[in-house]
């Protein structure tokens, strides 16, 4: 899979120049199983996980899911099988409306997708937010009445309702405070173990993907350097780049 954007045109606006965002990189992601994507800022990571759900398309390369192709897919057939596809964002206010109830928000992929009757989503939408521990007063409120915490929340139930076989998550803990983010990720685990849906979990923080990843892929400028099992690759990195990033973390370096 492969993806560059143009970085310079002549006077007749045509490129002659390329910045490659991601080159030729290739990986498998089991059932039930969580892939970490690390690396440095502009790595590349947020990219793959854009282009595995097709919100960017990749100049060459193939995306299979279940054997089947997703870029030889028509549009309509393509729509079909994103629900089995979704994304949690670094950002979660910025992923919902602000303008719209948080009931309403989880119902919406129901209504685009699965084209369940008013009841039988709103039913959902309330037993996914009472499983992320949200009572059903927070169905009624606005995106800017809860905390980060909260709205990440709002966000996994929002993904969780088409039952996705895999989930991209872009950095989701990120911008939490420590606290919240350790709640976070175990809600994350608990829902895993539940529902069986693979993660592909894209961050910088090696901590965490130590902690909660099965194999780690290490990128830098756009290229998988290394690949592996987590402590396989935290006990002995084979690529000089992945051993610069963990010894980056005193923590970790001695541990």
């Amino acid at each position: 899979m492969a993806k560059s954007y143009p970085r310079r045109r002549n006077f007749f606006g045509r490129v002659v120049d390329r910045v490659e965002a991601v080159c030729d990189v290739s990986f498998s992601l089991g059932h039930g199983e969580t892939l970490a994507i690390v690396g440095e800022s502009g790595a590349g990571k947020s990219t793959v996980g854009r282009l595995i759900l097709r919100l960017i398309e990749p100049d060459r390369g193939r995306i299979v899911l279940d054997g089947v192709d997703l870029r030889a897919m028509p549009r309509r057939a393509l729509r079909l099988h994103r629900r089995h596809m979704q994304m949690i964002f670094q950002d979660p206010f910025s992923s919902l409306d602000p303008r719209v109830e948080i009931g309403r928000s989880v119902e919406e992929p129901m209504l685009l997708h699965l084209g369940l009757a008013a009841d039988e989503r709103r039913g959902r939408a309330l037993a996914l937010l009472k499983r992320v521990g949200l009572d059903e007063s927070y169905a009624r409120r606005l995106p800017s009445g809860l905390s980060g915490g909260q709205l990440q929340r709002v966000a996994i139930a929002r993904a969780l309702s088409l039952n996705p076989k895999i989930i991209v998550c872009d950095e989701p803990v990120a911008a939490l405070d420590v606290s919240v983010r350790a709640q976070v990720l175990n809600l994350m685990a608990e829902l895993q173990e539940e529902f069986g849906m693979s993660y592909l979990f894209i961050s910088h923080d090696l901590s965490i993907v130590r902690a909660i990843s099965d194999r780690v892929a290490v990128m830098s400028k756009g290229r998988v350097m290394e690949i592996g099992e987590t402590e396989q690759i935290f006990a002995a990195p084979k690529n000089d780049y992945t051993n610069e990033l963990i010894r980056a973390i005193p923590a970790m370096a001695h541990g």
